[in-house]
């Protein structure tokens, strides 16, 4: 409004459009069009110039004024902006068809789709009104899940796991608490909404979320209806559960403006900043969590440059005080699942994850109690063991739940050429010597483990010393097997050597039928 004062000031001295181009920085155009406009009103520039702003603003400034609108066609579309506005938040609508099949069917004399499309947009923006929403400390948190998730890689397969992430924030000081979790499920949900009341270290007067459906059983508007697991856990911490309107982000807009800045500064350096510059690594959830709280701490500890003071800060000075205490334990959201053992001693919980039972209560009625973290198995009203939760589908085995022979078989299949080269050398240097042999005699050398068992199997059964003893009578050592040790130690032959007999006696007498690698070339 100031320029136009000046424009009119200039005007009346007489200055050509040029200099007031050069010394105002406007259009010779928009000066023109001013002069023009001031000079069709009857009255003078001097006297356009001390008039107020809402009387000079009649005069040059004409609304709906454009070289491409006519009245007809603009009063036609002004009319009808608003539904067309109301049309668009319709789903799936677009404004080529809004255009095409609504506004150019209802004129002979339409806008061109460009111009249109901008006119839509521009009611829209102007008619867009926001409410500030104040909050009062204690008063409230929110909770949502972002939409892109993080993800754990299996150690062993180097599969990527998806890990989605909830993040909960008290709107007043806007302190924060992000988590990630492998699945969303409603003891996972009140797992992560347990561990958020832990590190804000008190509970707030409500708790709001949208329709998710651990949340909310049925939605209405007026009066929704919780899911019974919601109910407990609010009546537990001593708190209320409030929902969102459906489709209405902004009445929870602290936590949808927290999940951009989780985005932009929790996202942005585990993608960023790991080996090579790209995403950062992490064999389970728990490494993941860790990196999360680390980057939570740094994020409620930054000083916040608008204000002047960290989150954390604010909330310690002016909102700690005001929240509810903890209860004295958290909220354990548990299932309860009824089976008999059957004959493999494995429960199958979430799917096919099999949770191994002690084998003596096979055929017996039991009970799988178990939430986010543990799973308890319960016989006759005594816990027999307690499983840490798993969420890889696999056969998860305490080797103490096995029966005696399942034991030792499985213990054969975890042996290598390793393990019994050990083993032997805990025997002696000669059985060493003689299954080292063995092992190298197979094309495969998984086939010599079972000869190798049999070795170790005898040592114990005669003693190590005669089976020194055995395998010294043994030459050459290349032609050494599981049978030839046997019958020494059957025979009595390694006794031989052992009480008197000539020890450097061959078991196999020398002769030329013993033949070497090289009678194969």
């Amino acid at each position: 409004m100031a320029d136009l004062k000046a424009v009119m000031r200039a005007l009346s001295k007489g200055m050509p459009v040029r200099e007031i181009e050069r010394k105002l920085g406007l259009s010779r155009r928009s000066i023109s069009v001013y002069r023009d406009r001031a000079e069709a009103s009857g009255r003078s520039f001097l006297e356009l110039s001390q008039a107020d702003e809402a009387e000079l603003y009649a005069v040059l400034c004409k609304e709906n004024t454009h070289r491409n609108r006519d009245e007809d066609r603009y009063a036609f579309l002004q009319e009808h902006l608003e539904e067309y506005a109301q049309r668009m938040t319709r789903k799936y609508m677009t404004y080529e068809i809004l255009y095409y099949e609504d506004y150019c069917k209802q004129t002979d004399n339409p806008y061109g789709y460009t111009q249109f499309k901008l006119m839509v947009k521009e009611y829209q923006k102007n008619h867009d009104y926001k409410f500030h929403n104040r909050y009062e400390p204690a008063e409230e948190m929110q909770a949502d899940f972002a939409g892109d998730p993080l993800w754990v890689t299996d150690r062993e397969t180097g599969e990527h796991i998806r890990a989605d992430v909830l993040v909960c924030v008290l709107p007043f000081s806007m302190m924060c608490f992000v988590i990630a979790m492998l699945s969303t499920k409603m003891e996972n949900f009140f797992h992560g909404l347990n561990k958020a009341l832990k590190y804000f270290g008190g509970v707030p007067d409500r708790v709001k979320s949208d329709n998710m459906s651990q949340w909310v059983k049925k939605y209405d508007r007026y009066e929704p209806s919780l899911n019974e697991a919601a109910m407990q856990w609010a009546v537990h911490n001593g708190t209320e559960m409030e929902n969102c309107r459906v489709k209405k982000p902004r009445d929870k807009g602290p936590v949808e403006s927290l999940v951009m800045q989780v985005y932009n500064y929790f996202y942005s350096r585990i993608m960023n900043y790991g080996p090579g510059g790209g995403h950062e690594v992490f064999f389970s959830i728990q490494e993941l969590n860790a990196r999360l709280q680390e980057l939570n701490e740094e994020y409620c500890q930054e000083i916040m440059k608008s204000h002047g003071y960290s989150r954390a800060a604010k909330y310690e000075e002016e909102e700690l005080p005001y929240m509810k205490p903890l209860p004295p334990t958290p909220y354990a959201f548990k299932y309860v699942k009824e089976f008999k053992v059957p004959n493999n001693y494995h429960v199958a919980i979430d799917g096919a994850k099999y949770y191994s039972v002690p084998c003596q209560y096979v055929g017996q009625k039991a009970r799988a109690v178990y939430d986010a973290e543990t799973i308890e198995i319960w016989v006759d009203f005594q816990r027999v063991w307690t499983h840490t939760r798993m969420y890889k589908d696999d056969y998860y085995t305490i080797p103490e739940h096995m029966p005696e022979k399942h034991r030792a078989y499985a213990n054969t299949k975890e042996r290598n050429a390793a393990y019994y080269i050990r083993m032997a050398g805990y025997v002696g240097p000669q059985t060493r010597e003689v299954v080292e042999n063995i092992l190298t005699s197979k094309p495969f050398v998984q086939q010599a483990y079972k000869a190798c068992d049999g070795i170790l199997r005898m040592a114990r059964q005669y003693g190590d010393a005669r089976m020194e003893a055995a395998c010294s009578r043994i030459e050459p050592k290349r032609a050494a097997n599981y049978g030839m040790v046997r019958n020494i130690l059957e025979r009595g032959l390694d006794t031989d050597a052992m009480y008197g007999a000539d020890a450097s006696a061959p078991y196999i007498p020398a002769n030329d039928n013993v033949r070497g690698p090289e009678a194969y070339q």
